[in-house]
């Protein structure tokens, strides 16, 4: 299959460069070809007449969005606090200028969720409550605080990365306003859904699980016995329930995992390099390959295939932003769990590994990914220094753009070094 959108690779006029590298990624199935992104929403079965169209792609790229929520002053307050959990607190929303009357509001995020957080990150769901539709082909979105990335673009630009060689979440900036006061300013994320899965993949779906590698087991891919129970919700999270299969999927692949050879019958082996190569690209100390091993990220099982793809998901920690060095071995982490140990450990796979960063870098090239830097920089510059509520000054802000560019080029010269 050719993934669906390619969002990054087309705003940097490197379409040829990316989709040839992406077009050996997978074999399952057209996915859409517009996707739920433009005006109006598509590939979506909900019942769209109860909401308006958006005035733009929820995730336009062009532009700062603009969202504000008028809520209850205790509500907004115990979403600061963190002090009634998930509970979803009724709100009136307007995107863009379109009025969304009765959505849902949660706090959302994970290091970033503490009580007090002032930039809290939160979740907007357009049909938490009854009677209440999708929004543009979407149930809801992530509005991201960004409280520690003093670049505030970090997780946007990875994942401008990772959809240049695969299915990826898209990402945008946004103002948020709430009851009439800024709030600053946030990205945009889109989740991993049925929605998110319908743009990549084609019917029937199959079960989708967001891996939580902090949890028992250490590492989330040991095999443990045939019952899906034992990995599921945790550290297995299942996020789409109507499938054309079950968790009866997750058995058989951890089971065959020690077991080299059968490892092309589970796994889509481009993904997971296309995976890997943007992941040392971009230096990620979180996801498949993080630094204390396998930790937050996506796998979704394709019916049509049979086989496990690994999706990316909330990249911020990447580009030195932890004051890391550009000098991680390519080789590193990837013992920590029994995915990437195959690659590791099969000369075959280590060396298409090493080919698939090679050809990354040649479809992204380093000039690509600092321009992109310079362009959300540009664009995003007004609403941060204007965002009186974040953590670090503006200088910050405007220094870190360097900081990100300078580790950019000391990355891609070392990935090429650790290449010859």
């Amino acid at each position: 299959m050719v993934f669906g959108r390619q969002r990054f690779a087309g705003v940097l006029g490197l379409v040829a460069l990316a989709g040839a590298v992406t077009a050996g990624v997978g074999a399952c199935g057209g996915g859409g070809s517009g996707g739920p992104s433009s005006p109006g929403g598509g590939g979506s079965s909900g019942n769209l007449s109860q909401r308006p169209k958006p005035a733009v792609g929820l995730f336009d790229t062009g532009r700062v969005h603009e969202v504000s929520l008028m809520i209850s002053d205790d509500d907004w307050q115990s979403i600061i606090a963190d002090s009634r959990g998930d509970e979803w607190r009724h709100a009136t929303a307007t995107y863009d200028g379109v009025t969304l009357e009765d959505v849902g509001v949660r706090p959302a995020g994970e290091s970033s969720r503490f009580p007090g957080n002032q930039k809290m990150s939160i979740r907007i769901k357009f049909d938490a409550f009854a009677g209440g539709g999708k929004f543009g082909g979407y149930s809801d979105v992530n509005v991201k605080g960004e409280y520690d990335d003093q670049s505030m673009m970090r997780e946007r630009l990875a994942l401008g990365v990772f959809a240049a060689l695969m299915p990826a979440p898209q990402a945008a900036h946004t103002t948020l306003t709430v009851n009439g006061a800024s709030r600053g300013l946030f990205t945009l994320r889109e989740d991993w859904d049925s929605t998110s899965i319908a743009a990549h993949f084609s019917p029937p779906f199959g079960p989708l699980y967001r891996v939580r590698g902090a949890l028992p087991p250490a590492d989330p891919y040991a095999y443990v016995n045939d019952d899906p129970a034992s990995y599921v919700p945790l550290p297995w999270e299942r996020h789409i329930k109507d499938t054309a299969r079950g968790d009866e999927v997750l058995p058989p692949f951890l089971k065959a995992l020690p077991d080299y050879s059968q490892f092309e019958t589970f796994v889509d082996v481009n993904d997971l390099l296309a995976y890997l190569a943007a992941a040392e690209l971009v230096m990620t100390t979180d996801g498949l390959i993080g630094g204390s091993g396998a930790s937050d990220h996506f796998q979704y099982f394709d019916p049509q295939s049979g086989k496990f793809f690994v999706l990316p998901w909330d990249p911020d920690n990447t580009f030195g932003s932890q004051g890391e060095m550009p000098t991680k071995s390519i080789s590193s982490k990837l013992e920590r769990n029994a995915l990437t140990l195959v690659v590791l450990d099969r000369s075959d796979l280590r060396s298409a590994f090493h080919a698939k960063i090679t050809e990354a870098m040649a479809a992204i090239p380093v000039s690509a990914v600092q321009a992109q830097a310079d362009m959300i920089y540009n664009q995003i510059k007004d609403a941060a220094h204007a965002d009186t509520i974040k953590a670090f000054s503006n200088d910050s802000f405007d220094w870190s753009l360097t900081d990100v560019k300078t580790f950019t080029a000391a990355r891609y010269a070392n990935l090429q070094t650790q290449l010859q």
